[in-house]
């Protein structure tokens, strides 16, 4: 396979370090592609043979600390990449190593590690609780939140994000637990909103509306102290469960582009975004003085391809073309953003509709979670090292997550919270009056 014998990690390197004394800042550990204290000597993953699997606790921690979650996930050999040779290795819970070199063997290996990694036979259920699920809890306490997935096309993103019948992917996983926790939670109410759309040759359509202009190449706007960063016309409808959200779903992804290559027989020729918008307020408050809106983007990103691969001509060929830009795009918005030199500088949000419409959840007020998929095959070796690199850049960027509330609502909320305190410490005093009324 290519895989050297095994040797003192980078990781490792990072422990012995802290143990010092001295405990490096999260910037200088994203430098060295290092993981934080929060992620170090994890207690509860599983021991080697179950997976390799990290814990779903010790992800919760890191997202609390970081807000950011970095997940690297090895899809099996397909029918296509057969004969090749294995190049990549989940080597733990959280780092990977890939043979460099385009015979796989003979080459020094290159070590990534991420806050977590999943072998070929990791399952749906196995990804989705330490990816989708922490961003889920999140959601529900009032923040922003983006799942996506990145890699090249024929990489498994789809079956990640949407599964299939018997084996669900995070969508649907997390629009089920959506509702099931929104079930228990009585001390608050929350109203759920279903918009979707794809972005496809740079032109941003609405999924939920079939045909017609109005639902074409639609506008990105930005309202200040408001929506923020929102699609001007895009239509929006409310759901009462997974299942309507599901069947709005299906019908979006019918009216998706898709296209055939020889990497791919149903290659995604667009990016889907799916946004959830999550209201909620206080049971006990009529007026909506605390109530709080936050988005929740499922993205599920076409993949990136060489044409030589793809053997992509005509329409298909200017769809890659499209495709690669917007995606370099995003590397150039994650590069500014973790640039240490640069940091402070232009962000070129402005660059894609993808970044453009991604502005909150890269380096934003929101908790993002990044799947990169990968393939194992040899043959795959470049364009897999090419998604790897990416996923290391998207490790050091660190979002600051605030509650999803515009400054005058926050005061609102506070006055009301300070309100009720004092009509309960007054309720306190009365009945301790009448009390003492009754005694004297």
């Amino acid at each position: 396979m290519g895989c050297g014998a095994s040797k003192k990690s980078k990781v490792d390197a990072g422990f012995t370090a802290t143990r010092g004394g001295r405990k490096p800042p999260l910037a200088e550990l994203r430098a060295q592609h290092l993981p934080s204290p929060a992620e170090k000597h994890d207690p509860d993953a599983a021991a080697p043979g179950k997976k390799f699997l990290r814990s779903g606790a010790s992800l919760k921690r890191v997202i609390e600390q970081n807000s950011v979650l970095v997940v690297a996930r090895v899809r099996p050999l397909n029918q296509r990449e057969g004969k090749s040779a294995v190049c990549v290795e989940v080597t733990s819970a959280a780092s990977l190593t890939i043979a460099e070199g385009k015979d796989g063997a003979g080459t020094a290996d290159r070590q990534f590690t991420f806050d977590a990694c999943f072998r070929s036979d990791a399952s749906q259920e196995d990804v989705y609780s330490r990816s989708g699920r922490m961003v889920l809890g999140k959601v529900l306490d009032g923040f922003n939140g983006c799942v996506f997935a990145y890699g090249q096309t024929g990489s498994g993103k789809t079956f990640t994000m949407q599964g299939s019948k018997e084996e669900p992917g995070i969508i649907p996983r997390i629009c089920a637990e959506l509702f099931e926790r929104i079930a228990t939670l009585s001390e608050k109410r929350y109203a759920v909103e279903i918009a979707m759309c794809e972005i496809y040759n740079e032109k941003l359509n609405d999924l939920l509306v079939s045909g017609g202009d109005g639902s074409r190449d639609l506008a990105i706007r930005e309202e200040a102290g408001g929506r923020g960063v929102f699609v001007e016309g895009l239509s929006s409808y409310a759901v009462g469960s997974a299942s309507e959200i599901q069947a709005m779903i299906d019908a979006g992804q019918k009216r998706r582009a898709v296209g055939r290559t020889n990497m791919n027989e149903h290659s995604s020729r667009s990016h889907s975004v799916i946004t959830l918008k999550v209201t909620s307020c206080d049971a006990s408050d009529s007026e909506r003085v605390t109530e709080v809106e936050c988005k929740l983007h499922l993205i599920d990103l076409a993949g990136s391809e060489r044409q030589k691969a793809t053997g992509a001509t005509g329409d298909r060929l200017k769809e890659g073309a499209q495709i690669n830009l917007s995606l370099s795009a995003l590397g150039n918005v994650i590069n500014a953003l973790t640039d240490q030199k640069k940091k402070g500088g232009h962000v070129p949000y402005r660059d894609s509709k993808l970044t453009r419409l991604l502005s909150d959840s890269l380096g934003g007020n929101s908790v993002t979670v990044m799947l990169c998929n990968v393939s194992p095959a040899q043959l795959n070796a470049e364009e897999t090292l090419s998604a790897l690199r990416f996923a290391e850049r998207a490790k050091k960027l660190e979002n600051t997550a605030t509650v999803a509330r515009d400054s005058k609502a926050a005061k609102a909320a506070a006055l009301f919270a300070e309100n009720k305190a004092l009509k309960e410490r007054v309720a306190q005093l009365e009945a301790y009056v009448a009390a003492l009324e009754q005694l004297y």
